[in-house]
C-alpha cells in the first residue's frame, strides 16, 4: 500500500492532473465524432507527451483512451452514429431512448456504467496483474477459436424477433470479412482484381455506413426531407436522471459487463468491441424485460458500456504482467514506456515501482476525472443533438465522410461507407437486424485464422480441439450458452404467441 500512496501523491500534482484532464477531455470530444476512434485520440496526444515525465505522459494517453471509449457512446445515443467501434452495441437502445426524450438519462447510464466497470478492472489490475496475465498465456489457437464461436451466440441478443434473420445477417458479415488476402497464404480472395480489396474491408467505414448513414436515409424517407423532427425534450424530470428504480435495474448488467469485459481484456487481441457485445448479450440473457431490448433498454446500454470500458483497464494486465500488449492502445503504451527507457513486463515492478504505482493510482483517478469532465459536457451534447434534424443531419453526414476518409486517407473507404449505408437501409426495410452483421464481421477472422492455425500445428488432427481441460471447459460453456439461447428464444415466441392470442380475442 505504501507505493500506491506515493503514487497518489504523484498524481495529485497540479501539472499531472492538468495533463490527465486534458487527455480525458480531448478523448471524449474525439470519441464522440464518428470515425475518430479512441486510438486516433491517442495518436493525436502522443506528440505532446515526448518531453513529459513518464507518469504524466502515460496518464495523458490513458486519459485520452478512456475518454475516447466513453465518447463513442455519446454519438451512438444522440445521432445513432457510434463514435468508436466499441459503442456499436449501444446504438440501437441508446438512440431509441433518445427518440423518446430520454437522451440525458441514456447518457448518464452509459457514463455511470463505464466508470464503475472501468474502476472495477483497474482495481483487479492493481491486485492481480501478474497472476492473471499468466492465466491468459494458457490461451492458444484452439481456445481463441472457441471464444470466437462463443461470441457468435451474441447474435441471439441482437436479432430482434427473428433469430434466423439475425443468423443470415451474421453469415453476410462473415462473408464480407473473407474479402482480402488469405491470412495464412497471402493469396487474394474475393478481390475480383481490385487492388483496394487486397487490404480487406475496414471496420470503421463499414460501421459508419451500416449504422449511421442507413439511419440518415431512413429518417429522410420517413420525414420527407426537411420535415424531420429533432430529438424531443425530456417530458419529466425522471427522463433526465437515473432514478432509484433505474439504478436497481442496471446494477446487474454493470456487474456482469465488468466481469465479462475484464475477462476479454485479459486475453490479448480480443478488444473492447467484443466486450461490448458480450456485455449486451449477458444483460439480455439475465433480463426480465427482454422485449425492451432494441427498443430502448437501460439494461442493454449498461451491459454494453460496462463491457467495453472494462476492457480498457484489463488490457493492461498482460502488458504490465508479461510485456504483451492486449490491443492497439496497449501497444502504443509500449512505445511510451520505451521512450522513457522502460520495458513493460514483470521486471518493471522492481526496476521502476514509482512509475508502475503512479500509473495504478492514475488509472483510478482517471475514472473520477472522466466522470466529472463527461458529466459536465453531457448537457451541451444533448442541446446540440436537439438541433432541428434538417440542420444536424448534414453535419453528421459530413463527419461520417471525414471519419471514413480519415482512417486511411482513402476515398475507397468513403465508397465502402456509402455502399454499406445502402445495404443497411435495405436491411432495415426488409426487417434484417444490422448488429449481427457486425458481429459476424468481427469474429469470423478470429475464428478462421485460429481454426487453420490449430489444424496446421496438429497436422490436421481434429482431436486438438478437445485436447486440453481449458478447451473442454470452453466447449461445455458454448453448449450451455446455445441451449440457453434456444430456451430463451422459445420462451419469447411463446409469450408473443400468448399476447397475439389475447389481442385477437379482445378485438
Amino acid at each position: 500500500m505504501e507505493p500506491l500512496v506515493q503514487g497518489f501523491a504523484q498524481i495529485f500534482a497540479l501539472e499531472t492532473m492538468a495533463y490527465l484532464t486534458a487527455g480525458v477531455g480531448l478523448g471524449v470530444v474525439l470519441g464522440a465524432i464518428p470515425g475518430l476512434t479512441a486510438t486516433m485520440a491517442i495518436a493525436i496526444v502522443i506528440p505532446f507527451t515526448f518531453t513529459m515525465p513518464p507518469v504524466a505522459s502515460m496518464l495523458m494517453l490513458l486519459g485520452a483512451y478512456k475518454g475516447g471509449i466513453f465518447g463513442g457512446s455519446i454519438a451512438a445515443i444522440l445521432v445513432a452514429a457510434p463514435g468508436t467501434p466499441a459503442s456499436a452495441a449501444t446504438v440501437q437502445d441508446g438512440y431509441a431512448l433518445a427518440r423518446k426524450g430520454q437522451s440525458e438519462k441514456a447518457l448518464k447510464v452509459a457514463l455511470v456504467s463505464s466508470v464503475i466497470a472501468d474502476l472495477a478492472t483497474d482495481v483487479l489490475l492493481i491486485l492481480l496483474a501478474v497472476q492473471l496475465a499468466r492465466i491468459a498465456l494458457a490461451f492458444g489457437a484452439v481456445e481463441y477459436m472457441i471464444v470466437a464461436i462463443l461470441g457468435l451466440t451474441v447474435v441471439a441478443a441482437v436479432s430482434g424477433r427473428s433469430l434466423w434473420k439475425g443468423v443470415a445477417s451474421a453469415i453476410l458479415g462473415a462473408a464480407v470479412a473473407l474479402i482480402g488476402l488469405d491470412p495464412m497464404s497471402g493469396v487474394p480472395r474475393f478481390s475480383f482484381g481490385v487492388i483496394d480489396f487486397y487490404g480487406g474491408i475496414e471496420l470503421v467505414p463499414m460501421l459508419i455506413g451500416l449504422l449511421t448513414l442507413s439511419e440518415i436515409l431512413v429518417q429522410i424517407e420517413s420525414g420527407h426531407g426537411a420535415g424531420i423532427r429533432a430529438l424531443p425534450k425530456a417530458a419529466t424530470r425522471d427522463d433526465r436522471r437515473i432514478t432509484g428504480k433505474d439504478a436497481r435495474l442496471i446494477a446487474r448488467p454493470i456487474a456482469l459487463g465488468a466481469v465479462i469485459g475484464g475477462l476479454v481484456g485479459i486475453i490479448p487481441g480480443l478488444g473492447p468491441t467484443l466486450g461490448a457485445f458480450l456485455g449486451y448479450d449477458a444483460a439480455w440473457r439475465t433480463s426480465r424485460r427482454k422485449e425492451e431490448f432494441g427498443k430502448g433498454s437501460l439494461e442493454g446500454i449498461a451491459g454494453a458500456e460496462a463491457g467495453n470500458n472494462a476492457v480498457s483497464g484489463a488490457n493492461l494486465i498482460p502488458l504490465l504482467g508479461l510485456g504483451i500488449p492486449g490491443d492497439t492502445m496497449a501497444a502504443i503504451l509500449v512505445g511510451a514506456f520505451l521512450i522513457h527507457g522502460l520495458s513493460p513486463g514483470p521486471l518493471i515492478f522492481k526496476e521502476a515501482p514509482d512509475v508502475v504505482y503512479g500509473l495504478f493510482a492514475g488509472l483510478i483517478v482517471a475514472n473520477l476525472v472522466l466522470f466529472v469532465v463527461a458529466r459536465a459536457m453531457l448537457p451541451a451534447f444533448s442541446r446540440v443533438a436537439r438541433t432541428p434534424t434538417r440542420f444536424l443531419m448534414p453535419v453528421v453526414l459530413m463527419l461520417c465522410i471525414v471519419g471514413a476518409y480519415g482512417l486511411n486517407q482513402s476515398m475507397f473507404d468513403v465508397w465502402v461507407m456509402l455502399v454499406f449505408g445502402l445495404i443497411g437501409y435495405v436491411m432495415t426495410k426488409l426487417g434484417f437486424p444490422r448488429a449481427p452483421l457486425l458481429i459476424g464481421f468481427i469474429l469470423a477472422p478470429l475464428m478462421e485464422e485460429n481454426l487453420r492455425r490449430a489444424l496446421r500445428l496438429s497436422d490436421g488432427d481434429f482431436s486438438v480441439f478437445v485436447g486440453s481441460p481449458l478447451a473442454i471447459g470452453l466447449w461445455i460453456f458454448v453448449a450451455v450458452s446455445v441451449a440457453l439461447v434456444l430456451r430463451q428464444r422459445g420462451a419469447l415466441r411463446a409469450e408473443e404467441g400468448e399476447v397475439a392470442t389475447e389481442t385477437g380475442r379482445a378485438s
